[in-house]
Formats: C-alpha cells, sequence, structure tokens
C-alpha cells in the first residue's frame, strides 16, 4: 500500500470510528441536565447556617446522627451516586485524605443518593473505601438543598456550614486543610457547640434555604474582594476559566474564577511574567478543584 492509500486509509478509520462514538454515546437524560444546572447555580444559601439535624445508619449497621457528633470533629458529607462520573473520579482523593487525617477531628460520611443496598456495597468495595457511607432515602438531601452530584458540605465544630461545594474535588489539601486547622484551634481553645445547644438551634433549622440563581447578587464584601490592580484585570480577561466552561476569568461566576481573582486580588506574583501566572493558576484551579 503506497503512502497516500495508507494516509486515505487512516482518514476514513478515523472518520467512521467518530460517527460510530457519536451514534452510541447517549444523550443526557432531563434530570442529568437539570442536575448539572442546578450544580453549576450555586441555589443553596449556606453561609453561616446552622447545619440541618439528621440520621442515617450506614452500610456497616452502624447508626450515625449529627447532633451525637457535633462539636467533636470536624464532619464532611459527601453526598454520592454509583452512576455518577464525578462521585466515581473524586472517591480515591477524598478516601486518600480521610485516611491520612482521621486521627486529627476529621470525619467523612459518604451519603448515597436513594440507591439499593448491594449497588452502594459494591461500589465502595469496588473503589476500597474506608470511610462510612449510607443509604438515604431522600430526606437528608432535602434538607441540604442537593439537586446535583457529587455535593461536599463541611459542617464546623461550631455547627454551621462551613463549606458547600458542588463537583467533584480534585485536591482535598486545598479544599480542607485550612478548615480544619481553623477548627482545630476553635476545639482547643473549647469554643464549640455542644450538643444539647446545637439540638436547640438545629430545631428551628430543620433544612437549608434555598435560593433561585437570579436571586443572587454580589455583596458589596465580595466586590471589595475582588479589586484587582492593573495587570490582575489584564490577566482575568485574558484567561480562560479552568472550570471547563469558555468564558474568561473575568466575566464568568463560578466559584472557580471567584478563587482566581481572590488569589490575583490578594497573592503577590514577583518576578513572574503574564504566562507564568497563567500556568500556575491553571494548575492550582483546574477542572474546578478546590
Amino acid at each position: 500500500m503506497n503512502n497516500y492509500a495508507l494516509k486515505v486509509s487512516i482518514l476514513l478509520t478515523g472518520v467512521l470510528l467518530t460517527a460510530l462514538h457519536y451514534k452510541l454515546k447517549p444523550e443526557p437524560t432531563d434530570k442529568e441536565i437539570h442536575q448539572h444546572s442546578i450544580g453549576m447555580s450555586g441555589g443553596v444559601d449556606w453561609r453561616n447556617q446552622t447545619a440541618p439535624e439528621f440520621e442515617i445508619t450506614t452500610t456497616q449497621g452502624e447508626r450515625f446522627r449529627l447532633s451525637d457528633n457535633i462539636g467533636k470533629k470536624v464532619i464532611v458529607l459527601n453526598f454520592f451516586a454509583t452512576w455518577c462520573g464525578p462521585c466515581r473520579a473524586e472517591m480515591p482523593e477524598l478516601n486518600r485524605y480521610y485516611d491520612d487525617h482521621k486521627t486529627e477531628s476529621f470525619f467523612l460520611l459518604g451519603i448515597d443518593a436513594e440507591e439499593k443496598g448491594d449497588a452502594v456495597d459494591a461500589f465502595l468495595t469496588e473503589l476500597k473505601v474506608n470511610f462510612p457511607a449510607g443509604v438515604d432515602g431522600g430526606a437528608i438531601q432535602k434538607k441540604y438543598g442537593v439537586e446535583a452530584f457529587p455535593t461536599t458540605v463541611v459542617i464546623g465544630v461550631d455547627g454551621k456550614v462551613q463549606l458547600y461545594e458542588t463537583g467533584a474535588l480534585d485536591n482535598a489539601e486545598v479544599a480542607f486543610d485550612n478548615l480544619l486547622h481553623k477548627n482545630q484551634q476553635l476545639i482547643q481553645a473549647r469554643q464549640t457547640i455542644s450538643p444539647e445547644a446545637y439540638r436547640l438551634v438545629a430545631q428551628n433549622q430543620q433544612a437549608l434555604p434555598l435560593r433561585h440563581p437570579e436571586q443572587v447578587t454580589e455583596t458589596t464584601e465580595t466586590k471589595e474582594q475582588f479589586q484587582l490592580d492593573e495587570r490582575g484585570k489584564r490577566i482575568a480577561k485574558r484567561m480562560v476559566c479552568p472550570c471547563g466552561c469558555d468564558d474568561k476569568v473575568d466575566a464568568c461566576s463560578c466559584n472557580t474564577s471567584k478563587k482566581i481573582k481572590k488569589a490575583l486580588a490578594e497573592e503577590k506574583f514577583p518576578d513572574k511574567s503574564d504566562d507564568e501566572i497563567v500556568r500556575g493558576l491553571n494548575k492550582r484551579f483546574c477542572s474546578g478543584a478546590m
């Protein structure tokens, strides 16, 4: 076969494979589209809110009640589903962090989305997950406003939600280290909420409040937080947001773009070119990494 014929053969093979992949690739369901839109909207107003009380039985048959554990350690809830690709992708990272920090006032609980127990067991066994997990019938998800997976919620030793993140975590250290350190300091200073005090407050906090995306406005505090100098503005306008969209950081409103703007506003980049800064920020925050 001469070079020309070989090139034509390779080209035709590529076209056929692409067409086959397109034909076989399933279209997203209405539910999946809705979950994705909710995940991008930030529809839960979690700031300074008391974490709603709940109880769940783990796959190992152990009962976990939030009020029995509140104030003793940082409690991280990871809402997941076995059919969720990003959930599967982040499990090794979550499991690694749990293994490294489970003796440091850190507790991680997986909460599955209304699936069969045997399917969840198989999923956890396959991924060698060591942290406890249970199957939620829907009540806990409703209390925490979860409509997209994965969703990760951090509850501090003060009984309040300190982080609410939708999407897979690529870097657990970035997500949890600062919060873990701050809460450890609160524990040492005995500035934690007692189970009794939490139960009284939680009576008035049956669920986290929901808000619609169009009702969310940028506060003066947020605007002041991202006061960029000329160089920061220049970089934000040229850098494509690594959250996966096609917008520039300056125009994007996702959590990733906010973290990048915060870094540009607060950090110093001596002796670095614009290109070096962009590469460094991409490495830190790519794929919506926390």
